[in-house]
């Protein structure tokens, strides 16, 4: 397993989607990290999982090196994060809901 030092933060996003809608906000989701990968700065990756009991169900979770990158990527002021928000809505049961955490051992 590899030791990720550098990664010392994570934000929790937990989404409510209505029936029938995860499989497109699941790939809405991946589109949209692929093009801000690389590009975000203190983002160090993420993972997007699908509740395997609930298909109403989807957790994203940002990994982060520095607590102000991640506290000002999810700002308001960020529009492309704003903007996917704005896409997804319609298909949300309710806002997502987040979390913030410090990471104290990460190995994979």
């Amino acid at each position: 397993m590899k030791d990720t030092l550098d990664i010392k933060y994570a934000k929790h996003n937990r989404v409510r989607l209505k029936e029938g809608k995860r499989d497109e906000i699941t790939k809405m989701f991946i589109e949209f990290f692929n093009e801000v990968e690389g590009k975000t700065k203190g983002m160090e990756g993420y993972i997007i999982m699908d509740n395997i009991k609930d298909s109403n169900e989807s957790i994203v979770i940002t990994f982060w090196n520095s607590k102000q990158d991640m506290d000002t990527y999810y700002q308001p002021h960020n529009k492309d994060l704003s903007d996917l928000i704005e896409k997804a809505k319609p298909s949300f049961e309710q806002m997502p809901e987040r979390s913030s955490y410090s990471i104290s051992c990460l190995k994979m």
